[in-house]
Parts: C-alpha cells; structure tokens; sequence
C-alpha cells in the first residue's frame, strides 16, 4: 500500500472513525458480509428439510433475536465486517466465530418456525417443552437462568456448553430445532444417552414433516424492531469504549475539520424540503475533485495521487458522518476545502505526514 493511503486508512484510523460513527451511518448491510453466508447456509437446510413455506426475514440491529410471535430475525450488526467484530470482542469481550453465526441463525429460524405455526398453542408442543402460563411473558429478562441450570440434565441439548436450552421453553425448542437442522449431524447418536432430549429432537422431526407443506398461521412480512437505521448513538457509546488510545495512534484523523467546514444534517428552513437549500458534502467533494487535485498538485508540488487519497477519505468520512453544504456558500467553501486540501498535503510533502503533531 502506497504511503498516502497508509497514513489516511490505517487500521487505527478507521477503529478512531468507526468508534465516532453513530450505527446508523456505519454503512453495513446484510449483502456480501459474513451474515449473508449465514443466512444461505440456513436457508439451504430449510429447504433440504423441505421447509418451503416458512419465509423468515433478516434485518441489522444491535442484537441477535426474533421478534416475539413474528418470522422477522434480527442480527447483530457487529458481526458484518471484521474491524466491528475487532471493536466488538475488544470493548464486550466476545467474538463469534462464523460458525457460531451459523447456529445462531438456525436457532433464530427455530423461533421463526414455532411463531410461524403457533406452537405453543399446541398441547403436544406445550407438553414436550413443560410450558406453563403465557408462552411470551414469562420469558426472563435477565440471564439469571445460568444460576439454576442443572449441568447434569439429559433432557435438554446443549451444543454450545451454555446450557442456554434451559432458559426458557422458547429457547428450548428453537436449541432443539437448531441441532436437529444441522446437516450431517447424527444427532440420535449423539444423545442416545441424553432420553429427554431425544424425545424433543424427535418431536421436532415430526413436526416438520407435519407442517412443512403447511402455510403459516401469520403474516410473514418484515416487522423490524429497533432496526440499525433508528440508532443514532456513536458506536463508541454502544460498547462503551474509550477512543483516547486511538486518537493518538489515528495518522488520518480528520473529523474535526470536516466538521467544522460543513453542516450536520441542517434542519430544513420555512418548510423547505433539505435539498432545496443543501447539497451533500461527499457529492461537493466529488464534483469538485478534479478541479482540487489539478490545482493543489500543482501549486503544492505532491504526486495526483496524494491529494486523490486525501480527497477519498474527505468524502468518505463526509458520507458517513452526514455532512452537508449550503448552496449559497459553495463558492466559500470550495476556497475553504481546497485550502484544507493544501495545508494536509503540504505537511505530507513536509513531514511524510498529513497531521502536526498527535491528535489530543
């Protein structure tokens, strides 16, 4: 990597961004992530277990889980790139592995399916798993359940070592189902010693091939509940990390300027619609960036390519931290940008460096 693009998207650098970024301008999504593969392979054993009907929906949010009585699964988006797993297991202390991802998926799908057909309406169902009461509300709230969970028990799976079947019935199935939905799993070898949760492994079997032709009892639109886009805290407040560390060690750190060169998400005058009177700060930078890179190569003496990878992380970080420009002030402020453009690239000239001195 050239040394302009090293000074400006070093991995500190971009920890620094990302921790001052709130979730909903992080920029991740569901397509091409470790999430996405997930999803496949599940989706891939549903079908393989002829569950054609049931249709979940996956969206990001700052969590795993299925939304209560709903085929709609949320995911935590601190597993879609690996510099927010990084952040995630530094700040929380756990990082998932991709097969980790994979069974919570299945387990989620578990959910979806008992939601799905209503299960737990079921005398059959209620009785296997020892529901008692209102299947919904008397789900806890914490994860006390740990305290009184019998290590020794055989009637409960338990694939991940957490006993996590025996927090509640609902966990207990959607655990069930998970192993039962692994492929190549010999599942009746593995807890031929385990009665009870033979009888429940054998029991969702049956429940497949009784419903899996079956249409679900509910509307399997998406209903999202706390989806990433309503989060507007940094991700520094999320896993409640201090950003001191990386600030001193970020050699591309531009926030600040950027900051105080344009607007942050102006509010809209007299009723005027946002962009009758703004333009985005990351579509400014780039209708104007020939123009910069010609002018400041020119009277500072840097490679086109040191004032294109400063003008790239500009309207990146523009982009993500959702500045914008007024109209009637693009004239000042393409002199003020192109003015910041210079001073940071004179430096790099200079020092080898965009910044002087650390950042504090």
């Amino acid at each position: 990597m050239r040394r302009s693009r090293e000074l400006l998207f070093n991995r500190d650098t971009q920890k620094l961004e990302l921790l001052l970024t709130p979730l909903n301008r992080l920029g991740v999504t569901l397509e091409g992530c470790e999430l996405a593969e997930a999803i496949r392979l599940a989706r891939t054993d549903m079908k393989r277990a002829g569950l054609t009907k049931l249709q979940p929906q996956f969206y990001l949010s700052t969590g795993y889980g299925t939304i209560t009585g709903s085929t709609s699964i949320a995911l935590g988006f601190y597993d879609c790139a690996p510099l927010l797993k990084d952040l995630n297991e530094e700040f929380r202390g756990f990082r998932y592995s991709f097969e980790d991802v994979v069974n919570i998926v299945r387990h989620e799908v578990g959910h979806a399916f008992a939601y799905a057909y209503k299960l737990y309406r079921r005398k059959d169902f209620r009785e296997m798993f020892k529901v008692r009461g209102n299947y919904f509300t008397t789900y806890p709230v914490t994860n006390r359940y740990v305290e009184r969970a019998n290590p020794w028990s055989r009637d409960y799976v338990n694939p991940n070592g957490d006993h996590y079947a025996q927090k509640h019935p609902d966990d207990d199935f959607a655990e069930t189902f998970s192993v039962w939905l692994q492929p190549d799993y010999d599942w009746r070898e593995v807890y031929k010693l385990y009665p009870g949760a033979l009888r429940k492994l054998e029991f969702v079997e049956q429940l497949v091939k009784e419903l899996r032709r079956e249409e679900p009892l509910i509307d399997q639109r998406l209903v999202a509940w706390e989806p990433l886009e309503e989060f507007k805290l940094p991700l520094a407040k999320f896993l409640s990390a201090r950003t001191s560390a990386y600030r001193r060690k970020a050699t591309g750190y531009i926030d600040p300027e950027l900051k105080e060169l344009f607007w942050k998400s102006p509010t809209p005058r007299n009723g005027r619609r946002r962009e009758r009177d703004y333009a985005l700060a990351d579509n400014f930078i780039r209708n104007h960036k020939r123009n910069i890179v010609q002018q400041v190569s020119r009277w500072v003496g840097t490679g086109d390519t040191v004032v294109k990878d400063l003008l790239d992380k500009c309207s990146a970080r523009a982009r993500a931290l959702d500045l914008w420009v007024r109209k009637d002030a693009r004239e000042k402020k393409l002199v003020e940008l192109t003015s910041f453009v210079s001073y940071r690239c004179a430096l790099f000239a200079l020092n080898d460096s965009y910044v002087n001195g650390h950042h504090k």
